[in-house]
C-alpha cells in the first residue's frame, strides 16, 4: 500500500487512492453499502462512485472509483450551485425508491434516521459541501456513503440546506464570506426549487433546519463524552458553532420563511 495517496475527509477512517481507485475502511455496513451503489449505478445515477471489482480489496477495504473534480468547502456556493444540488437530491432519492436492501443489511447508526415525519427514503444522509464534488464550481457527485441509508426526506433536504447555504452566525460569516442572511435564505429555496419540493410541503421547514442542527450538536457531545471537565477544543468548537447555527436561524427564522414562501 506504499504506492496509495492519503485523501483529506473520511471521517474517523482512512481513506486512500490508487490511480482510478478509492480504498477506504470499512465498517459492518459496508456490504449495504456496497448494494446501494451498485442498484445506483444500475439505475444511471451517475453521481455516485462505481463500485470496483467485489467492492472489497484484500485487506477488506472498501474499493470504489475516484471522481474527478475539486471542492468549494469552505467557500460559499454559488447561485447557480444550489438547484443542481436540489436536482442531484431528487435523482438520487428516485433512483433508490427501487432499491431493495439484501437480507440481514445493516445501516450505519446515525442519529437523523427518526427525525423528521413522513415515509422514509434511502439517503446520503452527510450532504455537506465537503462530501460534494465539484467542477467549475457546480456539484458533480456524491462522496463519502459510509452513513448511507434510511431518512426522512425532508430531514435530508434540511441537513443540505443548512450546510450547503452555510446557515451560520455572523461571526463564521464574516470568517469565511457569506452573503446576507437574504442571500442564503433565497440559496435553500433554489435548493428546494431544484429538488421539486412543493410550497405546501415546505410548511415548516424552518423548524426543521432547527431541529437538525440541535440534533446534531447533542450528537456532537455524546460521540466526544463532553463533561464539565472536557477541554478538547475541536469537539467544543464543533459543538458551539451548531448551536449557535440554531440560535441565528431562529432569530432570522421571519426572513428564512419568508423565502419559502
Amino acid at each position: 500500500m506504499d504506492d496509495e495517496i492519503c485523501l483529506t475527509g473520511g471521517g474517523r477512517t482512512t481513506v486512500t487512492r490508487r490511480g482510478g481507485v478509492v480504498f477506504r475502511e470499512g465498517g459492518p455496513w459496508s456490504s449495504t453499502v456496497i448494494s446501494l451503489l451498485r442498484h445506483l449505478e444500475s439505475s444511471g445515477f451517475t453521481e455516485a462512485p462505481s463500485v470496483v471489482g467485489t467492492g472489497f480489496d484484500e485487506h477488506g477495504r472498501d474499493t470504489l472509483s475516484f471522481i474527478e473534480g475539486e471542492f468549494i468547502h469552505p467557500s460559499p456556493w454559488s447561485d447557480e450551485a444550489f438547484p443542481q444540488l436540489g436536482m442531484m437530491l431528487r435523482r438520487l432519492h428516485d433512483a433508490t425508491a427501487s432499491f431493495k436492501a439484501p437480507e440481514n443489511s445493516l445501516w450505519r447508526d446515525w442519529f437523523g434516521r427518526n427525525l423528521g415525519d413522513g415515509p422514509h427514503v434511502i439517503g446520503h444522509c452527510d450532504t455537506g459541501p465537503w462530501n460534494i464534488v465539484c467542477r467549475s464550481g457546480l456539484p458533480v457527485g456524491l462522496i463519502d456513503w459510509e452513513v448511507a441509508g434510511p431518512v426522512r426526506a425532508d430531514i435530508e433536504l434540511a441537513q443540505a440546506c443548512w450546510l450547503n447555504a452555510q446557515l451560520y452566525d455572523d461571526d463564521i460569516a464574516e470568517r469565511v464570506g457569506l452573503g446576507s442572511v437574504t442571500m442564503r435564505a433565497h440559496q435553500i429555496r433554489l435548493l428546494l426549487d431544484g429538488y421539486g419540493l412543493t410550497r405546501k410541503q415546505r410548511g415548516g421547514f424552518v423548524d426543521k433546519l432547527v431541529t437538525f442542527a440541535v440534533h446534531d450538536a447533542a450528537e456532537q457531545a455524546k460521540e466526544a463524552a463532553i463533561t464539565p471537565e472536557s477541554n478538547d477544543a475541536e469537539p467544543l468548537w464543533a459543538i458551539t458553532w451548531r448551536t449557535r447555527s440554531a440560535s441565528w436561524m431562529l432569530h432570522h427564522r421571519q426572513t428564512l420563511e419568508a423565502a419559502l414562501a
